[in-house]
């Protein structure tokens, strides 16, 4: 089974539109999930998964329940980099839990299990498969990104990460921030599940979202749609697995 995880339902629109044999269940008698396929492959759309605690415990359920292949993370994202515009594409080549300096206890995070890693890397065959489904069949560019996964979603947050030097590098890639994605990777690494994270950067961080690029997302939506069915329509079990 292929997952697909959205922040809000605009997000997992396209998704369900083109979802076969279509029927719905209730993920801890609360949470809808629509249930599927999408080119003969058995998938699951989610949303309204907007933190990562929450995330989290969602997916957590889900993978205990399903065999599952792959989750995919849509959506949109902020980003803090110097020359990205509204609408660009973020992929995920790493992800960071930078709930940071919120707890009394040393080096645990708030959503953080103690000693557990919060620097998640993306396998390399899924990342390549859904940007050859970007570049190839929708001729689009992208960004290779770090995310930061984090509840407060603001420059005090970098400066804090900055602080601690080791948890980041700026300039490596184009940095996004987003809610809910390090709930997804904290999941899927305890049940070693690959995972990539894909969505439309809205706006630079601490700008106003307006309707003129809540729109614009809106288009993008369906461009990484397509390209995110693709890579469902290719990509294989064996081929996931090949690089673990």
């Amino acid at each position: 089974m292929i997952v697909i995880v959205g922040e809000t339902h605009d997000d997992v629109l396209y998704f369900e539109s083109v979802l076969a044999n279509r029927r719905e269940e209730l993920v801890l008698n609360r949470y809808k999930a629509s249930i599927g396929t999408i080119f003969s492959q058995d998938v699951l759309i989610i949303h309204e998964l907007y933190t990562s605690v929450l995330a989290s415990a969602i997916l957590t359920n889900i993978l205990a329940k399903y065999y599952v292949d792959l989750v995919f993370v849509v959506g949109k994202c902020l980003s803090s980099s110097k020359g990205v515009k509204n609408g660009d594409f973020a992929i995920s080549r790493r992800i960071i839990d930078a709930n940071v300096d919120l707890s009394l206890f040393n080096d645990v995070a708030v959503s953080q299990i103690p000693g557990f890693d919060r620097d998640f890397a993306i396998q390399n065959d899924i990342f390549e498969y859904l940007c050859n489904g970007l570049d190839k069949r929708q001729n689009i560019d992208y960004r290779r990104s770090t995310y930061l996964s984090c509840d407060n979603q603001s420059y005090d947050m970098i400066e804090v990460l900055e602080e601690k030097g080791s948890v980041f590098a700026l300039g490596e890639e184009t940095i996004v921030i987003d809610r809910n994605t390090a709930g997804v990777a904290v999941a899927c690494a305890l049940k070693h599940t690959p995972f990539i994270a894909c969505k439309v950067i809205e706006n630079k961080l601490d700008s106003r979202n307006n309707l003129e690029t809540y729109s614009l997302v809106l288009d993008k939506y369906i461009d990484l749609g397509k390209a995110v069915v693709s890579t469902i329509n290719e990509i294989g079990r064996s081929d996931i697995l090949e690089g673990e």
